[in-house]
């Protein structure tokens, strides 16, 4: 019961994430405190989309825990997109 709660929370922070960069994408809204930091939008916001689709697949194969040897392969598929993410993330915030 424990896991189910836990994975739901996390599910719904990765959910949170990606809405975060796909209204990013829409409508060039920054959230508050990421406004001072963020100098590129459009590589922001598909960096938090990448991260809340890399973090939600990690949370749902937790919570219902596939057996054999599924579960370093789905792990490392979200692993991708996650890593992919921050980075874009990260360059969204360097100087040119």
């Amino acid at each position: 019961m424990t896991g189910y709660l836990v994975g739901g929370v996390l599910i719904a922070l990765t959910a949170a994430l990606a809405v975060g960069g796909a209204v990013e994408l829409l409508t060039g809204w920054i959230h508050p405190w990421e406004r001072p930091n963020v100098i590129r939008p459009v590589p922001h916001g598909i960096g938090l989309l990448l991260v809340g689709s890399g973090l939600c697949r990690p949370a749902s194969v937790v919570t219902f825990a596939p057996t054999g040897d599924t579960l370093p392969l789905l792990l490392a598929a979200g692993a991708v997109p996650f890593l992919a993410g921050t980075g874009l993330v990260v360059v969204s915030r360097v100087p040119a």
